[in-house]
């Protein structure tokens, strides 16, 4: 425009300088200014034609090529190397180019992307800029996702998505992945029980079966495995190995099992597995060492769980367990029990204070044993207290037991009473649960770092941290029953009073089911020697007793469970006095029926809990399904106590848990 401008602008310059000498030059002489005039007229008009024309060919030159820039500028928007699409707040495709299109597959305008975008979350985004992963079909891309806002309302704002495939770098990526080295840290648990009573060539012959097993189920995901000892192996393999073994479950343990023995007690192994996480290999920051610790700690768990299973530690740091069908086999020695007694008197010989709490909403095998470990503590003359809940219904008779002897006074004190006591001299025992969270006071955890668990429970990964000893028997029927061995090492004569036998005895009796469940030699032999220390059954069995309200509550109970596909289901109503009790009474009934495999009673607690007792014949293993959903136990008596949910949530919960369990195989759990 302003070059056209100062164009006419010169024009009419010389014009007007033309014009001033024609009329100069007709004073003069006015034919020779007619003749000039004539010329310089027909000269412009030639030269005003001929640019018109020159004008007119570069425009439209012009035109060609802007027409090809704008035609080549839309074939690089919808041919470019990335995917773009824009979508509206609703998350509905507006625009796409045909590079999007093309990955994608088949869609349409007004499709919405969250459908086929899992990580799509246009709340999260609206407004924003940054990038995420996403997954679709075979393919990986980075997506990064701007706002663009308009000079409309918000609904005219749109957010777009640019797609960049890095399917080639994550495959690389998962290549690498699968080729990082796992670490397994491998035991054969019960080579000396199971080689008991045979010759020399028997026990090499079992050896070797068992081990060439051993051996070619590893080696055949091309495996380094090594043996240091008789029963204890070393083995390295790689994460695709792993995850194939995870896929069929270990099935090797099977083969193992399935190995013949004289005797036919079956040989089992338990593995400790452990696996660098993506992040830690990512980042650069893989520690070998730290990988080994990890499995063989993997291995003390497994071993600590009865046996016979894999423990797994993988991407978030968890343990993940596999196997664990054998139950565990009772150990005829008792050379450890004289080794931890003596350990415990050394220990409380150094110590100010000593205190003894086990799991909330104790039960009879808690309180026994923690009156077991102060019968300990007062022969070592030490001052001693039992931590306790607020919610000891369920031992209500026995606690009135104890309050009226006055030596035992002052010997039951509340978790403040036990905060405020507490100190880093103080000796703090845990029995009947090693879980941190289930314990009366999880804070006198903090308080000292003087601990020592006894548990006869099978072991969680969640474990008290840095004990100074750990007995845990997952074989023995009751913590009580480890207590009582132990008093046995402690002191040539305890001189237990008859208060403190009786406990003792009322916790093997309600754990053993009235020694019918979980039952052996070593049982019976603690029992006998408490009744020899003056337990009274007629108390036990007192304590044990039901007034008729509770029978006709539990015949209720049965009425309404439900059964299906062997298992049975039943809830205890509301405000029930001494509830966690007769829920559990009623599952060991449940358990007893014809037909039911596994039995599941449900039980209303304080704070919005709502409790579970889950028992099983020994084909499901309940501890696995309580351990699903934050609980624990034994294969046949497990537990789980579970906030925050209401009733008809916890049963929908536990069902989702064995249907989960039940679904990787019953010859699994």
């Amino acid at each position: 425009m302003f070059k056209k401008l100062l164009t006419n602008r010169n024009e009419e310059t010389f014009i007007g300088v033309v014009l001033v000498l024609l009329l100069i030059i007709a004073f003069y002489n006015w034919i020779i200014a007619l003749l000039a005039g004539i010329v310089i007229g027909g000269v412009y008009v030639l030269t005003h034609k001929t640019n018109t024309e020159r004008n007119r060919e570069i425009s439209q030159l012009f035109d060609a090529i802007s027409q090809s820039v704008d035609q080549a500028s839309t074939y690089a928007v919808q041919n470019l190397p990335i995917g773009i699409a824009i979508v509206d707040m609703e998350s509905s495709l507006c625009w796409a180019n045909s590079v999007f299109r093309d990955w994608v597959g088949d869609i349409e305008d007004d499709q919405r992307l969250d459908y086929i975008m899992p990580n799509l979350n246009i709340d999260k985004f609206w407004g924003k800029f940054g990038y995420f992963f996403e997954h679709i079909g075979k393919r990986y891309y980075r997506v990064v996702y701007k706002y663009l806002q308009t000079e409309g309302s918000e609904e005219d704002n749109y957010l777009i998505l640019y797609f960049e495939d890095i399917t080639e770098t994550e495959q690389q990526k998962m290549n690498c992945l699968a080729a990082m080295p796992v670490f397994c840290d491998i035991a054969i648990d019960n080579m000396e029980e199971v080689g008991k009573g045979m010759t020399a060539v028997q026990q090499a012959t079992l050896w070797t079966n068992v081990n060439n097993c051993l051996i070619d189920a590893l080696t055949a995901h091309n495996a380094f495995v090594r043996s240091y000892g008789n029963d204890n192996y070393i083995a390295c393999l790689s994460r695709e190995a792993l995850n194939t073994l995870k896929e069929d479950n270990f099935s090797f343990l099977e083969q193992i099992r399935s190995i013949h023995t004289v005797n036919r007690i079956p040989v089992t192994v338990s593995m400790g597995i452990a696996a660098f996480s993506e992040d830690i290999v990512t980042q650069g920051k893989a520690n070998f060492n730290e990988l080994a610790d990890k499995a063989h700690s993997g291995l003390d768990l497994a071993l600590g769980r009865g046996g016979d299973q894999v423990v797994v530690y993988e991407e978030d740091g968890t343990a993940h367990f596999y196997g664990g069908k054998t139950r565990s086999v009772e150990k005829n020695t008792r050379v450890r029990a004289r080794v931890v007694s003596q350990a415990i008197r050394e220990l409380i010989e150094t110590s100010d204070l000593v205190l003894i709490m086990g799991h909330e909403r104790e039960d009879y095998d808690s309180i026994g044993a923690a009156i077991g470990v102060a019968r300990m503590a007062k022969i070592g003359g030490k001052p001693v207290h039992i931590v306790i809940s607020r919610q000891t219904e369920a031992i209500s008779r026995i606690e009135k037991e104890i309050r009226d002897v006055p030596e035992f006074k002052d010997l039951l004190i509340t978790a403040d009473m036990a905060e405020v006591a507490c100190n880093d001299q103080t000796l703090l025992f845990i029995v009947d649960t090693h879980r941190p969270d289930m314990t009366v006071a999880p804070q006198l955890l903090d308080k000292t770092e003087r601990r020592v668990v006894i548990d006869h429970h099978r072991r969680s990964s969640d474990f008290i941290k840095k004990p100074l000893l750990v007995y845990t028997e997952p074989s023995s029927s009751s913590t009580s029953e480890l207590v009582t061995e132990l008093l046995q090492y402690f002191d040539e004569d305890p001189e237990l009073q008859k208060i403190e036998a009786t406990a003792l005895y009322a916790g093997i009796v309600v754990d053993t089911k009235n020694f019918s469940v979980q039952t052996g030699v070593r049982t019976f032999d603690a029992a006998a020697y408490l009744r020899r220390c003056g337990a009274d059954p007629d108390i036990v069995r007192e304590l044990f007793s039901s007034d008729f309200d509770s029978v006709k509550l539990k015949a209720r109970l049965l009425s309404e469970a439900r059964i299906a596909d062997g298992i049975a289901m039943t809830s205890c109503p509301k405000e029930v006095p001494n509830a966690q009790i007769i829920s559990a009474q009623v599952a060991d009934m449940l358990v007893n029926i014809t037909d039911v495999e596994a039995a599941f009673t449900f039980y209303e607690l304080p704070d919005n809990i709502i409790g579970v007792s889950a028992r099983s014949k020994g084909d499901i293993n309940v501890q696995l399904i309580m351990e699903a959903i934050g609980g624990g136990g034994h294969r046949t008596v497990a537990g789980v106590q579970l906030k925050g949910r209401t009733l008809i949530e916890a049963q929908d919960e536990v069902m989702d848990a064995i249907h989960e369990v039940l679904d990787k195989g019953r010859d699994t759990v």
